[in-house]
C-alpha cells in the first residue's frame, strides 16, 4: 500500500511539475556559427536594463563594438536577450567578449548565452587576411622591373659571357 501512495505521489507531482527548459546550445564548429550569425562583434558590455516585449520580460544590454568581425553595426549597439531564462545572455561588464548576433524582423539585435564565444578565437576565424593588396602590388612590382630588365637587354643585344656556352 505505501509503494502504491509514493508512486501516485510521484506522478502526481511530475504531472503538476511546469515543464524544465534548459538552454541547449548546439555543439557546431565556430566556423559554423559565424556563417550562420547575422552579426558578430568584439565589444564590452556597457550598460544594463530591463524591458518588456510582448508582454515577456527582456534584457537590453548597451555594448561598445571594438571591432566589427561580421556585419557593419555602429559603434555603439543595443542587444536584446531573454531575461529570466536560462538562454539569458550574462556578459561581464566592461570586459572584451565575442558576440555572434541574430537581427529579429523589427531590427534588433539578438543574443543568447549561446551566442557569446570568447574574442581571440572569434577574431582569429572570422578576421579577414591582411596585406593582400599590398601582397599583389609588390608582385606586380617586381613583375615590371623584370620585364623591363629584359626587355632592356633584348634591345642591346647583349648577352651574358657564360663558360661553355655556344658563341653566337
Amino acid at each position: 500500500m505505501k509503494a502504491l501512495t509514493c508512486a501516485i505521489v510521484v506522478v502526481a507531482a511530475l504531472l503538476t511539475a511546469d515543464t524544465a527548459v534548459a538552454c541547449v546550445c548546439s555543439d557546431i564548429p565556430l566556423r559554423a556559427r559565424l556563417d550562420q550569425a547575422d552579426a558578430a562583434i568584439v565589444g564590452r558590455v556597457v550598460a544594463e536594463r530591463m524591458g518588456e516585449v510582448k508582454g515577456e520580460p527582456v534584457r537590453l544590454l548597451t555594448v561598445e563594438v571594438d571591432q566589427h568581425i561580421k556585419g557593419h553595426l555602429g559603434n555603439t549597439i543595443v542587444v536584446r536577450s531573454p531575461s529570466g531564462s536560462d538562454c539569458d545572455l550574462l556578459a561581464p561588464m566592461n570586459k572584451p567578449v565575442g558576440l555572434l548576433l541574430t537581427r529579429s524582423p523589427d531590427g534588433t539585435w539578438l543574443g543568447t548565452i549561446c551566442s557569446v564565444v570568447a574574442p581571440g578565437p572569434l577574431i582569429a576565424e572570422g578576421g579577414e587576411p591582411r596585406g593582400g593588396v599590398i601582397k599583389v602590388a609588390v608582385g606586380l612590382v617586381i613583375l615590371a622591373l623584370v620585364l623591363l630588365w629584359a626587355l632592356r637587354r633584348l634591345r642591346k643585344g647583349t648577352r651574358p659571357d657564360l663558360p661553355g656556352a655556344p658563341r653566337p
